[in-house]
């Protein structure tokens, strides 16, 4: 049986291979358009890089930045410089999710989508993630000094970033069937998540419950709407 020790450092090294895998998925991802625009070659077409988007780009990253540092802080048993930068990371992680709105509303007119639907009915891929990033960020602010449940709903609501990049990698055809099984895939990175509640408490910790229905929202409830034929009448009406 392992020890208590044995265990904080298990649970030190899942984290930080969470947030490498992550960081990783994002980067090959983003590469060709963001991170090593024009560096490297890329199958599809990149859009020019507006104001907005390279701002999101900016916040998306150093929210990045931010969980993998504190990520590391907490191995490196420094959790009064975590709890610091905590506040401040919190501060950005709110910033992410209006940009993250605005930048979808803004890809619309510029018909930033694949051509496997059309613009308005696509923005509901970025937009119906906002509210379960909302969710998560609050849940993880919330329940800030409960740290099992604190640390679970930040890796959550970082692994909702993982779907827009994993959906540009070049092997996923710009095909409604790649689009699925692209997203499945991001869904997928809460499976590590749920093999560690097992293996650590034997069941799931009622955050990662919580988590996982806010990211299976944020992954599918786009196709419920797509079905309905709904989306475009409500992105029409929305602000921004």
């Amino acid at each position: 049986m392992a020890t208590a020790a044995q265990t904080i450092d298990a649970e030190r090294r899942f984290y930080g291979r969470m947030a490498l895998a992550i960081i990783i998925a994002i980067f090959i991802g983003f590469a060709p358009s963001f991170y090593l625009m024009q560096m490297v070659s890329y199958p599809r077409p990149n859009p020019p890089l507006t104001v907005m988007t390279m701002l999101h780009g900016l916040v998306a990253t150093g929210w990045l930045a931010i969980f993998y540092t504190q990520v590391r802080l907490v191995a490196a048993k420094r959790r009064d410089v975590h709890r610091q930068l905590g506040v401040w990371g919190m501060a950005l992680g709110a910033a992410v999710i209006p940009i993250a709105y605005l930048t979808a509303m803004q890809a619309i007119p510029r018909g930033l989508h694949p051509p496997i639907i059309d613009a308005e009915s696509w923005s509901a891929v970025p937009l119906l993630a906002v509210p379960a990033m909302a969710l998560l960020l609050w849940m993880g602010w919330r329940n800030r000094l409960d740290p099992q449940a604190h640390k679970r709903f930040m890796l959550v609501f970082t692994i909702c970033m993982v779907e827009p990049g994993l959906g540009r990698w070049p092997i996923f055809p710009p095909t409604m069937a790649g689009h699925v099984i692209s997203n499945l895939l991001a869904f997928a990175f809460i499976i590590p998540l749920l093999m560690w509640d097992r293996k650590t408490i034997g069941s799931l910790h009622w955050a990662t419950k919580v988590a996982m229905g806010a990211l299976a929202f944020g992954c599918f409830a786009r196709y419920i709407v797509w079905g309905l034929g709904i989306w475009p009448a409500v992105v029409r009406v929305l602000p921004g």
